[in-house]
């Protein structure tokens, strides 16, 4: 069954008064291996008090799907990466970031953001994390989510790491579980307090049980433009922005089997 994906983020209304850009950003991307197709995911959230954050956080998504793309079509597996490779396209994205801050004249702090990437094969995956926002999952057979690392905060819950700073490779958390996942998410921390539980540390799940079915229902194969745009709505909802009003991003992505309704929709 092949991935069907929905991907927003929007500005949140905080910066909205201040006019300021979405500092966030978000990058999805389906790979065809001999194994399967791959799903790529990468989110980063730019730090609200760098000048340049939004331009830290696009040039972080892009590099990291940029570099894991190629990483594959070279011939490498899921299985294949290890934690040096995460700490080599970590190195990359903080390589390029620097390159920006020179042409600009100034420093990387000016372009921190935190860094999540995932990357889902058939019955492998890897992800790594600098910073705060969570990637939760489901595996094939569950009804529940697991989140994949906890945000990264300090302590004070709005403070977090940065791949910008100097000991983000000792920051950096990995992991390679060798099992099936059928639904996956990843959000930025605008919407932390929404769907995590600190206290028990654990996934709100009725959010993305939810949240995953319209994307289950799809019949695009990966990034599904229409309910992309209708997550983009709900994002900027009042309902929801009167709960946060940080930049908010997220990515729901599924490739279980589609329900039955959803089949005889689309034969009739």
């Amino acid at each position: 069954m092949t991935w069907r994906i929905a991907a927003a983020s929007v500005t949140g209304t905080s910066h909205i008064k201040s006019g300021l850009p979405c500092q966030d950003s978000t990058r999805v991307k389906l790979v065809s291996t001999p194994q399967g197709p791959v799903l790529i995911s990468a989110v980063s959230d730019g730090a609200g008090s760098a000048t340049h954050s939004e331009i830290g956080s696009r040039a972080a998504t892009t590099t990291a799907v940029h570099l894991v793309e190629n990483y594959l079509e070279a011939g490498a597996t899921v299985l294949s990466i290890e934690h040096e490779t995460a700490l080599s396209w970590l190195a990359q994205v903080q390589s390029v970031i620097t390159n920006l801050a020179v042409e600009a004249g100034t420093s990387a702090r000016e372009f921190a953001c935190t860094l999540m990437v995932a990357v889902i094969g058939l019955d492998a995956s890897a992800f790594l994390q600098v910073g705060d926002g969570a990637m939760v999952v489901r595996e094939e057979g569950d009804d529940g989510w697991s989140y994949v690392f906890w945000p990264q905060h300090g302590e004070y819950i709005n403070t977090t790491n940065f791949v910008t700073s100097s000991d983000a490779s000792k920051m950096m958390e990995f992991a390679r579980p060798a099992r099936r996942i059928e639904s996956f998410s990843c959000f930025s921390d605008g919407i932390e307090n929404l769907v995590l539980h600190y206290a028990t540390k654990t996934v709100h799940d009725p959010f993305f049980n939810a949240m995953i079915e319209p994307v289950r229902a799809s019949t695009a194969s990966g990034l599904d433009a229409v309910l992309s745009e209708s997550l983009v709505r709900y994002l900027s909802a009042e309902r929801v922005c009167d709960r946060t009003d940080d930049d908010k991003s997220l990515v729901l992505a599924t490739r279980s089997p589609f329900p039955p309704s959803s089949i005889a929709d689309a034969s009739s």
